[in-house]
């Protein structure tokens, strides 16, 4: 989508300008700049960012390196609104998309002891290191692994029979109170992510999801969306079942949030289509009580997003991936049917890696370089927000050897209900404007 220099989201450029420029200064890089054309509010930061770093403080950004071996791209959320939408389902993404994560703070409404707030960060954690990026099914295994092996050391703690014992015991207890922290903090993690899912049979919601956006088939898609937008009760537990199959002793009912994300996954898809299909979605949803602004932004979610999206590349052949495997590594479940989306992001970081980003669609501030379009070292800035599933595949792509650097940032890290959110409050305003 594009806006114009008066709209309030570029009151912000000049704090967008100073961080992405701090972080320049402290890095030491004077690189060449790209923004994505289709959407001026990232025109105008890139602009911006160029104008002090190559008019108005060039001595500043001098540090004599390779002309060609850094870029900065910024880019718009907009271009890829399938991401922020999605259910996420490994530890970091699933944690924010959930229960949200502040300042590396994690709240904990269904917690049945006093801690009601955690704190999560990699730098102190090392099970949450080690597992930020494990999916679900995987993540239960190693909070299983860890619980077994506090067990065992606390079995061995309890065996003091002498002085050594003793001596031994002290000079392991601060580990052993360290452990037992991580370990009682990771399991009521778990349960609250568990108890929310099945609560809200997100499972379900997101196989729908799935079948949306990478499925080949639109009237399976259609059906599923149907089905959930009709208010029938479905199954809570942890997996997918039938409809005629009751999981854990009793079900529930899809939440209208959710359903609205299903509506809008299936207008961006097939929305262009203007059938009937598209209009039966939109008329089920209004029967799911959802406040005005939202089904505002459902009519409007065609100029919301913009006309500029290109649904071949955001919805792009799954088999892609095989030939970026190099970049991210293989990924690991491929068939599970939960995590099959592959944010846009991946199509350009391999773009950037084979010096294949084509100059149209991301173009130059000043001069072009290099030549070749090739950088070793790479600033992706998303205005509007990046997603913990794209920083996924961004550190993926820097452990993956290939004499690539990425770093990954944006305005905010969002998830579903911040990114609706923006969502209303644009066609709010596209709504006052007409």
């Amino acid at each position: 989508m594009n806006y114009s220099p008066s709209d309030k989201s570029l009151r912000a450029t000049d704090r967008v300008v100073e961080g992405i420029s701090s972080l320049l200064l402290s890095l030491k890089w004077k690189p060449a700049i790209r923004f994505q054309r289709s959407s001026s509010r990232c025109r105008h930061v890139a602009e911006e960012i160029h104008r002090l770093a190559y008019i108005q403080e060039p001595g500043l950004f001098d540090f004599r390196q390779n002309v060609g071996d850094y870029q900065l791209i910024v880019l718009d959320r907009m271009e890829d609104p399938v991401t922020p939408l999605l259910s996420q389902w490994t530890y970091q993404a699933m944690v924010h998309e959930i229960l949200g994560i502040k300042n590396n703070k994690v709240q904990l409404r269904h917690s049945l002891n006093d801690e009601k707030e955690i704190v999560l960060a990699s730098s102190n954690d090392s099970f949450y290191q080690e597992n930020m990026f494990s999916n679900y099914g995987d993540l239960g295994l190693a909070v299983k692994q860890l619980v077994d092996n506090f067990q065992a050391i606390s079995k061995m703690n309890k065996q003091i029979e002498s002085i050594d014992d003793m001596h031994r015991f002290i000079e392991s207890f601060p580990e052993f109170r360290h452990q037992s922290g991580s370990v009682a903090k990771h399991v009521n993690l778990i349960s609250e992510l568990s108890k929310i899912i099945n609560e809200k049979s997100l499972m379900t919601v997101s196989r729908a999801e799935q079948e949306v956006v990478c499925g080949s088939d639109r009237v399976l898609a259609f059906d599923l969306v149907m089905d959930l937008l009709a208010d029938n009760k479905v199954e809570s537990g942890d997996y997918f079942s039938s409809s005629n199959e009751k999981i854990n002793g009793h079900f529930c009912q899809i939440l209208p949030f959710e359903c609205l994300k299903l509506a809008l996954l299936f207008i961006l898809r097939y929305g262009g289509h203007g059938n009937k299909q598209v209009d039966e979605v939109m008329t089920a949803l209004t029967l799911r009580n959802l406040d005005q602004l939202s089904l505002n932004l459902v009519r409007n979610f065609g100029k919301v997003v913009g006309s500029t999206i290109n649904t071949e590349c955001l919805f792009w052949n799954q088999n892609f991936f095989s030939r970026a495997s190099k970049l991210v590594g293989d990924l690991k479940g491929a068939e599970n049917v939960f995590t099959q989306h592959q944010p846009l992001l991946l199509q350009i970081l391999d773009n950037i890696l084979k010096g294949r980003l084509k100059e149209a669609d991301y173009p130059h501030v000043g001069e072009v370089f290099p030549k070749d379009g090739k950088s070793r070292h790479v600033i992706l800035f998303i205005v509007g927000g990046v997603t913990y599933e794209e920083a996924k595949f961004v550190a993926n792509a820097n452990q993956s050897r290939q004499g690539l650097r990425v770093i990954l940032g944006g305005t905010t890290i969002t998830n579903s209900q911040a990114f609706v959110q923006d969502l209303r409050s644009i066609a709010n305003t596209e709504q006052s404007a007409t």
